[in-house]
């Protein structure tokens, strides 16, 4: 659980800061820690303290909560599965409500496509 938990964190902070374009770096002094934390916490190395998790998401525009929701147990969330999902929902932000429609409409077809295999 622990191991799953470090891996979404760490899946979520990853795509929310490319999608607010930030280095580690840049990440890191926004935080007050060093870019050797932010890249332990991407690749699920380090479980954050609740402070630091407070720091990040008010550093990349993020509700707390999106940071430690439970990950999906659905067909097996190892990491790459992790990091695809915390990236669609990051490109899915910077959507307006068009884009988001169409979105929404394509993940509707491939849904009925892949369950059809």
């Amino acid at each position: 659980m622990a191991h799953d938990l470090k891996m979404a964190i760490g899946a979520r902070v990853h795509a929310a800061r490319k999608r607010a374009n930030l280095t580690q770096e840049g990440l890191a002094a926004a935080i007050s820690k060093t870019a050797e934390s932010v890249s332990y916490i991407e690749r699920g190395r380090q479980l954050p303290t609740l402070e630091t998790l407070a720091d990040l998401a008010a550093a990349l525009g993020l509700p707390l909560s999106e940071l430690v929701d439970e990950p999906t147990k659905r067909h097996g969330a190892g990491r790459r599965r992790l990091q695809l999902e915390a990236s669609l929902i990051e490109h899915i932000r910077g959507m307006d409500d068009a884009m988001l429609a169409i979105a929404v409409e394509q993940v509707a077809i491939l849904s009925r496509t892949s369950a059809k295999t």
